[in-house]
């Protein structure tokens, strides 16, 4: 990777900080046109010249990630895992990077109404009236660069880019993280590994495919175990991985149930797009997902999520 990891992401000259309309009631306009969409199904998906992310982007979308959301935060106990009362002040910026529906700016907003969250996102799905004052929301096309100026923020939070990002693209998007994390500032990114703990012959199988031709489309579904080392080289401090598990299906109680239909229809939103890419029927797709919610709950595999914590340059202890 070498030099790679650490080139200068470009600017725009014009480039401003994001200021946050007078009228925090004001609707918010999309900046991804008609043009970028595609329907499937009757969904709409993003174009590939777009964005990477092969999930719909409609409110039935919204609504599942908002259970994700719910979910983890039960299952981790918190938002997140840094030290973040020691860390924003009164007045400090925190950026929420593809925040969706909005739902964890939302929260964090309350827990710190002396600091400033700003959500961002390639879709406009989150609240535009009812939200806290301190929450501010702006469609971004993160790969097109981030509109903030340098050293703007104490803490950047990022979730769930797997299915978002190319390989090369998470590069040019963690220059620009670094770019506007304020000296000392935490970055903190959750993702999950696809290949589940204790995973059967059937998920491994399946995964193994999966990964392959989607890394034939420069998508990196695992990149989240390349992530500490990357950070490293690119002179983030006090790099720290930690994991988290979230049980799959009955054995593992309500959250494992909650957990099991989240997949399940994550997997029914994928199934006409990964169908093509893995050059089977639907029948045949529906065939090997009933297989696999079969074998995940008798296996009573757990999904393994990474929490990866870093500082920018200043060193802070934040293990």
């Amino acid at each position: 990777m070498g030099n790679a990891l650490v080139r200068k992401a470009p600017r725009n000259k014009s480039e401003k900080s994001f200021t946050p309309s007078n009228d925090d009631n004001s609707s918010q306009t999309d900046s991804i046109s008609s043009s970028s969409i595609k329907f499937i199904g009757g969904r709409p998906y993003f174009n590939e010249e777009t964005s990477a992310y092969f999930l719909p982007t409609d409110w039935e979308e919204a609504d599942r990630i908002q259970m994700e959301h719910f979910a983890m935060r039960h299952a981790f106990g918190s938002n997140y895992a840094a030290p973040l009362p020691d860390i924003i002040k009164p007045g400090s910026k925190i950026l929420d990077i593809g925040c969706g529906s909005g739902h964890w700016s939302f929260e964090i907003a309350q827990e710190f109404p002396d600091a400033n969250v700003y959500g961002i996102d390639i879709s406009s799905s989150f609240p535009v009236s009812i939200k806290p004052k301190n929450c501010h929301f702006q469609t971004c096309n993160i790969i097109e660069g981030l509109p903030f100026n340098d050293e703007e923020f104490d803490y950047i939070f990022m979730r769930y880019m797997i299915f978002a990002l190319k390989e090369h693209q998470w590069i040019f998007v963690l220059n620009e993280i670094k770019r506007v994390l304020k000296q000392g500032g935490v970055f903190e990114c959750v993702d999950r590994d696809v290949l589940p703990f204790r995973a059967g012959q059937t998920v491994s199988a399946f995964i193994e495919k999966s990964h392959t031709l989607l890394k034939q489309k420069g998508i990196d579904v695992r990149f989240i175990l390349k992530l500490e080392p990357i950070l490293k080289e690119m002179g983030f401090q006090n790099v720290n991985c930690s994991q988290k598990h979230i049980p799959f299906g009955s054995w593992g109680g309500k959250i494992g149930e909650i957990w099991r239909l989240n997949n399940l229809k994550m997997m029914e939103t994928q199934k006409l797009i990964m169908s093509e890419i893995l050059g089977i029927t639907l029948d045949e797709w529906d065939s090997v997902c009933a297989k696999i919610n079969k074998e995940r709950d008798e296996n009573q595999e757990c999904d393994v999520h990474y929490i990866i914590l870093a500082t920018k340059d200043k060193n802070i202890d934040i293990i």
